[in-house]
This record gives C-alpha cells, sequence and structure tokens, in this order.
C-alpha cells in the first residue's frame, strides 16, 4: 500500500519535527498492533454462534461497564462534542447528558429484562412482543442506524487522521476499516469487547489527562474563564442556541441512542441481570460524570490556543465561501447562516489543539485516545450488523437448520461486506455530524415505544398500537426532515416521537381483543406478561 512507502513517512517525520512525529506515528503503531493481536486471540475461543454473537454470556458487570463506556464513546462525542463546545459553549455539553442519562435508565430498569429474557437483538424481542411485522420493521430500523453510525465513525477515521498526522483521509478510512473488519470478523463480539477494554483505558486516560493538563496550563478554571476568548457567556446555555432548540436536541440525544442494538447486545453478554444492570448504568454514571467535563475543558482551551483559532478561521472561511457560491443573487448572509458555519468550522478545533498544543508523549496518546473512540463504535456496530443478519434473516428465512459452522460463515461475511460497504460510503459522505443526526430522526419514533412497552406495559391487544406507531413516527420525521425542513429548529425525531406517541394513543383504547392474523401474532403468544 501507498500509505507504508518511504516517501509518505520521510514527509511525515519531516512535518511539525521528526522527533515528534516519530512518538506519534510508534504510538499509534504499538496501539493499532495490539488491537490486531487482542482479536486474532479471541478467534481461538470461537466456537459457538453464541460465542461470536453474545461471548457466550459470560462477562462481568466491570467488563459490561467498560464496553459500553468504550462504545458510547464514538467520533461524535468526543471530536464533534469538543468542536461543538468550542463553537456554542456550555450547550453542547449539557446536551450530551441525555446520551448518558439514557444509559442508565437502560442499565437500571430494561437491562435486567433483557437478559433475563436470553435474546440475541433487538428484532427478537420486539418479535417476542408483537408479531412478525413488527420484526421486520425492527430489522429495518437496525440496520438503518447501525449502517449510518457505522459509516459516520469510518468517516471519523479519516477526518481526524487527515487533520493530525496528515494522512489523506481516503488512506486513513481504508487502513483504520480494515484493522477494525480484520479483528470484528475473526473474533466476533468477543474481540469487540476485549478491545473495548483496552481502548477505555486509552480513552479515559487520554482525553480525561489531556482536559486536565490543558486546564493547568492555562492556570486554572478561575483564569480559563477569565480570558475575554472565553468569558462567562461561554457558561449561558442559552448563549448561542434558544430554549427550543436546546431542549428538541436534547430529547434527541435522549431518544436517539436508547437501546440501539449495540447497547442491548451489552444487556445480552452480561453473566446475569445483575451484573447487566450494574455494567450498562455504571457506564451510564460514569461518563456523565467524566464526559461533559472533559469535553467542555477541551473545548474552552481550544479556544485561547492561537493555532487552533487560525485553523477555525480558516475554515470558517471556506465553509462561508461554500455556502454564499449556492445562494440566490442579493440573498443576505443571516445569523443562523453565520452559525452554521461557525459550528462547522469548529469541527477542525480539537484535531487542530492535538497537532498543535500538545507536547509529543501526549500528543501520541491523545490520536490513539481519538482513534479509540471511533474504533470502539465502528466494531460494535459491525458486530451487531452481522448478528442481525445471521439470526434475524439467514436463520429465520433462508435455513432455519443452519449448524453453527455455516452461522459462522454468514456472520464472518457480513461482518466483511458492512465493512468494505461503509468504508465506501465514508469516501463519498464525510459530514459526521449529519450522518448522525439522520439516523437519531428515525430510530426513536420507531423504537422507543415498542421497547417501552414491551417492559413496562404489555399486553396482547396493545401489539397494533405498537405496530402503527411504528409506522406512523418515522413517516412523521421523514416528512419533517424532508418535506418540510425541520421549521423552527425542532428535530424531526421528537416530531416523529410525539406522532408515534399520538398514535398509540388514539389506537390504544380501539384495541380491545389481541390481534389476528401472522403478520402480527407475537412469538410469545401465551397471552402472559414476556
Amino acid at each position: 500500500m501507498q500509505l507504508m512507502n518511504h516517501g509518505v513517512f520521510s514527509h511525515l517525520l519531516a512535518d511539525s519535527g521528526g522527533d515528534g512525529r516519530a512518538w506519534e506515528l510508534g504510538t499509534l503503531a504499538v496501539y493499532l498492533g495490539g488491537l490486531l493481536w487482542i482479536g486474532l486471540r479471541s478467534a481461538r475461543e470461537i466456537r459457538t454462534a453464541d460465542d461470536y454473537t453474545v461471548a457466550g454470556r459470560q462477562m462481568p458487570w466491570i467488563v459490561v461497564l467498560a464496553t459500553t463506556a468504550a462504545t458510547m464513546v464514538g467520533g461524535g462525542a468526543s471530536i464533534g462534542m469538543v468542536g461543538k463546545c468550542y463553537a456554542i459553549g456550555i450547550a453542547a455539553a449539557v446536551i450530551t447528558c441525555a446520551w448518558h442519562l439514557q444509559l442508565i435508565f437502560t442499565g437500571v430498569f430494561l437491562a435486567p429484562r433483557l437478559r433475563g429474557l436470553g435474546l440475541v437483538t433487538v428484532a427478537q424481542y420486539v418479535d417476542r412482543h408483537y408479531g412478525e411485522l413488527a420484526r421486520r420493521l425492527a430489522i429495518a430500523s437496525g440496520a438503518l442506524f447501525l449502517v449510518g453510525a457505522l459509516v459516520a465513525q469510518m468517516a471519523a477515521m479519516g477526518t481526524v487522521t487527515e487533520a493530525i498526522l496528515g494522512i489523506e483521509s481516503h488512506w486513513a478510512v481504508i487502513l483504520g476499516g480494515a484493522i477494525v473488519v480484520l479483528y470484528a470478523t475473526v473474533g466476533g463480539i468477543r474481540a469487540v469487547v476485549k478491545t473495548d477494554v483496552l481502548q477505555f483505558v486509552v480513552l479515559v486516560g487520554g482525553i480525561g489527562g489531556a482536559a486536565a493538563w490543558l486546564v493547568w496550563k492555562n492556570g486554572g478554571w478561575g483564569e480559563l474563564a477569565a480570558r475575554s476568548e472565553v468569558g462567562l457567556s461561554s457558561f449561558d446555555v442559552v448563549g448561542e442556541w434558544n430554549w427550543v432548540r436546546v431542549v428538541t436536541v436534547f430529547g434527541a440525544f435522549l431518544l436517539g441512542e436508547t437501546l440501539v442494538p449495540p447497547y442491548a447486545v451489552r444487556c445480552f453478554i452480561a453473566k446475569d441481570e445483575t451484573d447487566a444492570r450494574r455494567g450498562v448504568a455504571g457506564g451510564g454514571i460514569f461518563l456523565l460524570l467524566f464526559l461533559p467535563v472533559a469535553t467542555f475543558s477541551l473545548g474552552m482551551s481550544a479556544r485561547v490556543e492561537p493555532a487552533v483559532q487560525q485553523a477555525v478561521a480558516a475554515k470558517y472561511d471556506e465553509i462561508r465561501r461554500d455556502m454564499e457560491s449556492g445562494r440566490e443573487p442579493g440573498q443576505e448572509w443571516t445569523r443562523a447562516d453565520d452559525l452554521s458555519a461557525r459550528e462547522g468550522a469548529a469541527e477542525v478545533a480539537f484535531p487542530q489543539l492535538m497537532r498543535s498544543t500538545f507536547p509529543p508523549w501526549l500528543s501520541g496518546v491523545m490520536i490513539a485516545a481519538v482513534i479509540a473512540a471511533v474504533m470502539s463504535s465502528a466494531d460494535s456496530c459491525l458486530s451487531c450488523l452481522a448478528t442481525s443478519v445471521m439470526e434475524d434473516i439467514y436463520r429465520v428465512h433462508i435455513d432455519p437448520l443452519a449448524s453453527d459452522g455455516r452461522l459462522l460463515q454468514v456472520a464472518r461475511w457480513t461482518t466483511v461486506g458492512a465493512g468494505v460497504l461503509s468504508a465506501v460510503c465514508a469516501l463519498v459522505w464525510s459530514n459526521i455530524a449529519d450522518i448522525l443526526e439522520f439516523v437519531y430522526d428515525f430510530w426513536a419514533p420507531s423504537m422507543v415505544i415498542p421497547f417501552l412497552v414491551g417492559a413496562f406495559g404489555y399486553r396482547p391487544e396493545r401489539t397494533v398500537p405498537v405496530v402503527a406507531s411504528m409506522v406512523t413516527g418515522p413517516a412523521a420525521a421523514a416528512a419533517w426532515r424532508f418535506g418540510f425542513n425541520s421549521p423552527g429548529g425542532v428535530s424531526p425525531a421528537i416530531v416523529g416521537f410525539g406522532i408515534a406517541v399520538l398514535t398509540f394513543a388514539v389506537l390504544l383504547p380501539i384495541c380491545q381483543s389481541p390481534p389476528v392474523g401472522r403478520l402480527v401474532k407475537p412469538a410469545n403468544d401465551d397471552g402472559g406478561v414476556p
């Protein structure tokens, strides 16, 4: 590969000082080599389909905590949110709390129930409660979320590697994607969980250590807040965004990742119900206390660095030129346009901060930490896609009597295919925030009500209201997003979820008897609460 030729490495070592660049590349090479070694060793433990998909259901709570937290902190929660804090201040840190609160809710109330059912996929949970039509809708919703999230993480690999190391983004996507696909293919969820534990340690040490060092370097929070680039306005939740946008985005984040497949799988792999509760809820509690503070500290520290200011300003000018070139003659540049351009430009803040501010030893650790954030989410999406294809499609519709060996082949080829497809898509669509926002818009309207009703208020006669909500919710989100262009800054996820709730509420008093018909007959058709 061209990445490995002498000319490329000579250029990289010449940029920003040979010793510093050698340290950065050496740290990254050791880290990626460690991931591959863990993945290849994990392949020895794969004997059955359950080993590949749910790690034999043997994981203690501390491992579940680490893998849950590592999965949560992807490219959007690290690179993206440091940039958002740079652009809009503390509001960005506040809205991310929604992610962690939903993990705590899931861990306390839902994880033990899911673990007790002995399931493998989200679609199986939906089928058990609401029947075949709901199962198919769940498969489609899960595929849309997983593919979109996977593309976003692949794009993040390219963005951060190009910004920090100067490697062209398409080579970074290909190389990083190949490593993730390799260890996820051979080792399944066992490899994913083991690498997640390493990634969790690197993430916490790298991001936490960098945030603390930067605050110390700038004289502590008192002196940092007194700087004109930061100021007290940065601590105003509605300084840049109005309350409507803050609340609706918070709601979209809260609902948008509720029981998405990677988190559901963390419930399935725990040793028992207690370990599932402690692990998932513990991951949420840890992140709630750690990540908003760390990302806000990094974002505010970036504001006072001249090199970061210059990079963001240059990116802003580039974005503004692109936006104005597509406008009608005489169309005014609005405050909303300016905020959009500033938020887009701020995405380069974190990579530039690492490139120009950190000493070589910390820069190398931070590069590994950011790559860890991206890979820990990407490998989980790959594993869940492979499991869904194997369990929900191949075993159900193609070969119900397939042997474990055949199922493992299907899962591994799916992992390879999904990895290649997502890498290609990441070369075309590279805006991480836009991709994630898109997938959030459709998960919550289709899947939150089925989970909540199934866990807290299930009755067979509620099947039709739930299934109807799974159709009307995403349809309303699509209409709001594509037809009306999200007026007033209200998230399509909130609108879609509201319509789903309304559909369920309207049909609930009408449907007073269990449904009949194959498509709406629950797999658990014993009349009891699953």
